[in-house]
């Protein structure tokens, strides 16, 4: 299980990427409330303290609206980076695994990602986290 501390971790790099991901996308916070469907103090308690983040489908329309990378997903979560091994054992396509040897790991999984629906992004995420529990021992 994550501790309160982990919690807390994790609460403060994702409004740290929310405000940077807004800032790049050269959004107010009231642009980002409206897409989200919220009013715009929310918007700007979720990201200035985290407060109201528990919701994962609050979180996963934040990643689509800022338009998370897995990267980010990954840095947030503070995920140790998938080993060669584990990315074949997850991808048997053989263009696809050429295309990571050549351009580098990151470099096809923004590629790729960049396609995904917010279903496909909900996976990953469960994904991940399941990954990142079954590392932490």
């Amino acid at each position: 299980m994550i501790t309160q501390l982990e919690e807390e971790k994790i609460k403060e790099r994702l409004t740290e990427t929310m405000c940077k991901r807004r800032k790049e996308l050269k959004l107010k916070q009231r642009e980002v409330a409206e897409l989200l469907g919220k009013d715009e103090k929310t918007y700007q308690r979720l990201e200035s303290t985290g407060n109201g983040l528990s919701n994962f489908y609050t979180i996963l329309d934040i990643f689509r609206v800022l338009h998370f990378s897995v990267n980010d997903i990954i840095y947030v979560l503070e995920l140790p980076p998938l080993t060669l091994r584990e990315i074949e054992e997850l991808y048997q396509d053989e263009e696809i695994l050429k295309n990571i040897r050549e351009k580098g790991i990151h470099s096809s999984i923004r590629q790729t990602c960049g396609k995904m629906e917010t279903i496909t992004i909900e996976r990953v995420l469960c994904t991940l986290m399941a990954e990142y529990l079954k590392r932490r021992g």
